[in-house]
C-alpha cells in the first residue's frame, strides 16, 4: 500500500514538471511582436536613452528569405563574389566581407573591390546581408558578428540616410529592440550595422540575446565589437539596356 501511494505521488510530481519545462521551452521560443512590427520603421526613428544589449529571449535566426516577385534568371548579373539585387532604378551589387575593422576600415577595404559601403533597399537583401554574414561567421567558429552599412546620422535631423548613392527609402531596415538609441559613451552613434548570430549562440546567450538575425542598431563608428566584424560593399551592376 505505501509503495503504491509512493509511486502514484512521484507520478503527479513527474507530471508537473515536465508540464511547466514544456510551458519554459514556448515562451523561450517566442517572437517579439514589437520588433516585427518595426519592419518599416527605416531611418526617420530618433534616438534617446541608453543603448541596451540585453534582457531578450532566445530568437532563432532568420530562416526564410522574403519572396522575389519574378523570375530574373535570364537578367545580367553582377561579377563573382558579388551577389545580384534588381532594384528598380537599376542592378546593384553586393559583397560582403569581413575583418577586424572600424567604420572608416570598412570603408577603405570596400573601395579596393571598387565599391562603396552598402545600403540595404529591400527586405529581401536585408535577408541576404544577414545570412551571408552568419554563414562567413560559422566558418570561423563564431556565433555573432556586425555588419557594417553606408549609412550615416545626420546630427542636424537626427536621421539616418544612406551613403551609397543609390540606395533609397526605409523598406528594407528592421530595427532591433529600442533602437535606434543614439546612446552616449564613445561619442554619438552615427554609423549602422547590422546582426548576425548563428544557432549557436543561443546556448550560451550574451549581451546581445534581445536581437535577431537581421536586426539593425546604431553603433559608435569606431567599435570593433561584437567578436567578428564586416561590411556590406556595393557597386552598380550591369546595365539592362
Amino acid at each position: 500500500m505505501k509503495k503504491g501511494l509512493f509511486f502514484l505521488l512521484f507520478s503527479i510530481f513527474l507530471v508537473a514538471v515536465v508540464a511547466l519545462r514544456f510551458d519554459d521551452e514556448g515562451d523561450s521560443c517566442s517572437s517579439s511582436s514589437s520588433s516585427d512590427s518595426d519592419e518599416n520603421g527605416g531611418g526617420h526613428h530618433h534616438g534617446g536613452g541608453g543603448h541596451h544589449h540585453g534582457g531578450g529571449g532566445h530568437h532563432p535566426p532568420v530562416t526564410q528569405p522574403p519572396t522575389q516577385p519574378v523570375n530574373n534568371a535570364n537578367r545580367p548579373k553582377c561579377p563573382q563574389d558579388w551577389f545580384t539585387s534588381y532594384r528598380p532604378q537599376g542592378i546593384w551589387c553586393i559583397r560582403i566581407g569581413r575583418g577586424t575593422m572600424d567604420y572608416q576600415g570598412a570603408i577603405a577595404q570596400c573601395a579596393t573591390y571598387g565599391g562603396v559601403l552598402s545600403g540595404v533597399q529591400t527586405p529581401w537583401e536585408r535577408w541576404l546581408v544577414a545570412q551571408e554574414a552568419t554563414r562567413q561567421t560559422l566558418l570561423h567558429n563564431i556565433q555573432i558578428g556586425g555588419v557594417w552599412l553606408g549609412a550615416q546620422r545626420n546630427p542636424r535631423d537626427n536621421i539616418f540616410y544612406w551613403t551609397d548613392g543609390h540606395t533609397v527609402g526605409t523598406e528594407g531596415i528592421k530595427w532591433g529592440p529600442g533602437q535606434p538609441d543614439n546612446a552616449v559613451g564613445h561619442g554619438p552613434q552615427n554609423c549602422l550595422q547590422i546582426l548576425a548570430i548563428s544557432p549557436g549562440y543561443w546556448n550560451n546567450p550574451g549581451k546581445w540575446s534581445a536581437y535577431r538575425t537581421g536586426d539593425f542598431d546604431d553603433y559608435w563608428c569606431n567599435m570593433k565589437d561584437p567578436e567578428m566584424r564586416l561590411y556590406a560593399c556595393g557597386m552598380r551592376g550591369p546595365s539592362e539596356r
